[in-house]
């Protein structure tokens, strides 16, 4: 099988291109820079949509394509929502249609419980759009323009995904670690699952049946307070060096919920948050 990973250098890419190459697929992977340790990768600047459609042209066929890049910052796509938007929208189904034209490659776009608006817990998958954030917003409409490209095309929403790498987990790990006091929201819910469990989802869907949309988080939700407390633990600092702090403070909104209904998956359940996060510090501390 030949995969595109569009992205194929941030966290989620990465992993699933050592997951994949292992069972002996063909994978081919974009970046926006240069300096990747990957001299094979495609370079691609999603801003420059003409030039990417191009690239990808010039790179063949292709069984099957994940979209995993993109501006994923609340706080960019606020503040620039033209740009970012046509980085995560307008690129996005551009790809999409120039690589449906070339061949029918199984189209897989990486999506947010962010497309929901957090009133309740364990959203369904066929809830109404609610997204209170630009990029919310963005991730809706990308997912109603690719949807609408025929059934080819995958929606695969996840929420928080956490891994050894996130650099709000090494961020908060070294300055505990140093006994520096943090802050953390006790009014916004996430519900993590590892990267790994992520990539084992992303390659069900690539490799097997399933329907348009599919999503999956942790089985619970734990606050931001309650992760850098368990963060502290392992940092061997005082949880008094952890701040509470309410979304409100910083201008931001609170989140009472995060957690998705989970697809159905024969060998992938979903984990507890802490269980998850438990995974990933075992990870930091190791290494």
């Amino acid at each position: 099988m030949r995969v595109l990973i569009i992205g194929g250098t941030g966290i989620i890419g990465s992993c699933l291109q050592k997951s994949l190459a292992k069972n002996a697929h063909e994978i081919v992977i974009t970046s926006r820079k240069s300096s990747t340790r990957d001299d094979s990768a495609l370079l691609l600047n999603l801003e420059n949509i003409s030039e990417s459609a191009q690239t990808i042209r010039s790179a063949g066929k292709f069984d099957a394509v994940v979209l995993s890049a993109g501006v994923s910052s609340i706080r960019a796509c606020r503040v620039n929502p033209d740009a970012t938007s046509l980085v995560n929208v307008d690129a996005q189904v551009a790809i999409a249609r120039e690589l449906l034209s070339i061949s029918s490659s199984k189209i897989i776009l990486i999506s947010s419980n962010r497309v929901f608006d957090g009133s309740t817990e364990l959203t369904k998958i066929g809830s109404v759009y609610s997204p209170t954030t630009e990029y919310g917003r963005q991730k809706s409409q990308a997912e109603t323009e690719l949807l609408s490209l025929g059934d080819s095309v995958k929606i695969v929403r996840f929420s928080k995904v956490i891994s050894e790498h996130t650099e709000l987990i090494v961020d908060w790990f070294n300055k505990l670690s140093s006994n520096e006091k943090i802050s953390a929201f006790v009014d916004m819910a996430i519900s993590p699952i590892t990267v790994d469990t992520a990539v084992d989802v992303i390659e069900h869907v690539l490799l097997g049946e399933c329907d348009p949309v599919v999503q999956f988080s942790a089985s619970d939700e734990i606050s931001f307070f309650e992760l850098a407390c368990v963060i502290a633990n392992y940092a061997n600092s005082p949880v008094s060096n952890v701040v509470r702090q309410m979304a409100q403070d910083v201008g931001d909104k609170a989140i009472a919920h995060s957690s998705l209904e989970s697809s159905v998956f024969p060998s992938i359940k979903p984990m507890p948050s802490l269980q998850s996060v438990h995974q990933i510090m075992e990870k930091i501390t190791k290494s």
